[in-house]
């Protein structure tokens, strides 16, 4: 699910290009915003919100989205990348609909073409439906729909392309696909003319580095760091895609350690893999459908250390996603390669668009691990996975606090303000408080106005700040 602060942040905007607030379940009007956004720059449409007060939707909300999924399947042509999914906020049930933008423009709802004007959607008039079949042409000369020299359909795994059009079917999201894997691949602009593209290279080819030399990736186990001269262990992989998912899946499973754990307040061990491998999965995804496939010198390298996993990919994050090295912004997912990511949709290895950088960073946190970074540097994306835990650190008014309190005693955020007579305002008191319970040395009791805190057992440090 997404964090609840995503929804919050959504609801404090206005209606604009990218973002329609629909109060009530009303799926035409659904539809032909979907239209709109994927005829314009997508967008995110949120349903049981008003754009002044947070109505919910209250029946039948799973029957909802089935209806909103099915419309978007059999009615919008050609089939889009639409995210679809129930979230909740303040103890209300709301639908998200993330919108990307499409690689086959122009989009029609029940043969008619929407488009964005401002906050409005509006039936695209005989200029605008020109201007999209023009604009579209940018997308059919990307990259992955250019023509692989020599390559023809045996070239291709045709039990990988027969997975994908079953699976699609399995999970609801090909009812409007061809089963003939030329028409299939054709319909996706990655087969035309008997002319094979880079992307059915890349997603399905038997030998893709014969045609495609940067397929490759690389892990590397780095014992000594980057200026150790030796190297316990390197694998080269040279696969498509998803046989390249499944092995560094199983590399991971088979050689990443695991950890134990002991709690302040528990004497039973919990162990668990030293990396979550969930967030690892999804990084692997990001740097797989997000690299920049045209840089010729741009293979994925995973590299090991004992205390991090970096994977760099060609290709810049755009600066408007990250600030700094892992403060995320809220967006909708900007894909380089839309046919590519599609196909991954399809499998089922994209559940929740739009949101795989926040559970990279919300899996470290869970795990208690130091926060993910991301930094580019020469057209290249670093993401940085630390294996270590996150330090909190506790400054000298934490640690006189607590040293005047003894374990389970309680204490209410007003008293930790009262202890220093007032000379520390109500957000600093929170602030603090919260780091405690971050770092365990406290636990929270009840919600609301009666909430109050319990001092554990664990230790304090030996050196504060």
């Amino acid at each position: 699910m997404i964090n609840s602060s995503f929804i919050a942040e959504l609801i404090q905007q206005k209606e604009n290009l990218q973002i329609e607030f629909v109060s009530e379940y009303k799926p035409q009007q659904l539809m032909q915003a979907a239209c709109g956004f994927l005829n314009t720059e997508g967008g995110w449409i949120l349903v049981g919100y008003n754009g002044k007060e947070l109505i919910g939707i209250t029946n039948g909300i799973d029957e909802k989205v089935i209806e909103l999924k099915r419309l978007i399947v059999e009615q919008i042509f050609p089939q889009p990348l639409i995210d679809v999914r129930i979230e909740t906020y303040k103890s209300k049930h709301v639908i998200l609909m993330n919108v990307i933008k499409g690689s086959r423009q122009p989009y029609s709802f029940d043969r008619k073409y929407y488009v964005r004007q401002d906050s409005i959607t509006k039936e695209a008039n005989g200029d605008e439906i020109s201007l999209l079949m023009r604009s579209s042409n940018e997308y059919a000369s990307t990259w992955e729909k250019q023509t692989t020299i020599d390559a023809v359909l045996e070239d291709l795994v045709q039990k990988e392309i027969e997975t994908t059009i079953n699976e699609s079917n399995k999970i609801g999201r090909g009812k409007s696909l061809p089963n003939d894997i030329p028409e299939f691949l054709n319909y996706f602009q990655l087969f035309d003319l008997n002319l094979i593209k880079n992307g059915s290279i890349v997603l399905f080819g038997k030998d893709p580095v014969k045609f495609i030399s940067q397929c490759r990736i690389r892990i590397t186990v780095m014992p000594h760091g980057k200026t150790g001269s030796r190297f316990d262990d390197t694998v080269l992989i040279e696969d498509n895609l998803f046989t390249s998912f499944n092995r560094i899946q199983e590399y991971f499973n088979r050689n990443l350690p695991m950890v134990s754990v002991f709690k302040h307040d528990n004497w039973d061990r919990t162990t668990h893999e030293k990396y979550p491998m969930e967030a690892l999965d999804e990084a692997i995804l990001n740097a797989m459908v997000h690299r920049d496939y045209a840089d010729i010198s741009g293979d994925i390298t995973i590299n090991i250390y004992s205390d991090k996993i970096e994977i760099i990919n060609s290709g810049e994050i755009p600066p408007d996603i990250i600030l700094g090295k892992n403060k995320i912004k809220e967006h909708h997912s900007v894909l380089r390669n839309p046919t590519i990511a599609h196909m991954f949709y399809l499998r089922g290895k994209i559940e929740k668009l739009g949101r795989g950088l926040s559970l990279i960073k919300n899996k470290f946190t869970e795990f208690g691990l130091r926060m993910p970074e991301w930094t580019t540097q020469s057209g290249y994306t670093t993401l940085t996975l630390y294996g270590t835990a996150k330090q909190i650190e506790m400054n000298k008014r934490m640690f006189s606090f607590l040293k005047r309190i003894k374990t389970a005693d309680q204490f209410a955020r007003e008293e930790y303000e009262k202890f220093y007579k007032g000379n520390i305002s109500e957000k600093t008191a929170r602030n603090d408080i919260s780091k405690l319970l971050e770092g365990e040395w406290v636990s929270k009791v009840g919600e609301g106005p009666s909430t109050k805190y319990v001092r554990t057992n664990k230790e304090l440090p030996d050196i504060t700040g």
